[in-house]
């Protein structure tokens, strides 16, 4: 394996497990896969508030673990490929 192929490789994984690291992203991610839903909904069944599902979602934008679609006022936010969930009940 080439050092660049490696070091990407590395890199992809570091990402996807600092997403993972917080419990509270595993919930949302868990409840992204029954369902899209709003922050203010994701507020309501994690009982967390505002600012901080937004950090979350923010965090899993970023490494491309779920999608946001605007509909309206809102902001919808989905689980962009369902074999993370697999992967997590591997876990």
């Amino acid at each position: 394996m080439s050092q660049h192929l490696r070091e990407e490789l590395d890199r992809l994984h570091a990402q996807v497990c600092s997403a993972l690291a917080d419990p509270n992203r595993i919930l949302i991610l868990y409840l992204l896969a029954e369902q899209p839903q709003s922050v203010s909904a994701l507020m309501q069944s994690l009982e967390l508030s505002q600012p901080s599902v937004s950090r979350h979602l923010k965090v899993l934008r970023e490494r491309n673990m779920v999608n946001a679609q605007r509909e309206g006022q809102s902001i919808v936010y989905s689980l962009k490929d369902h074999r993370v969930i697999e992967a997590l009940d591997l876990l």
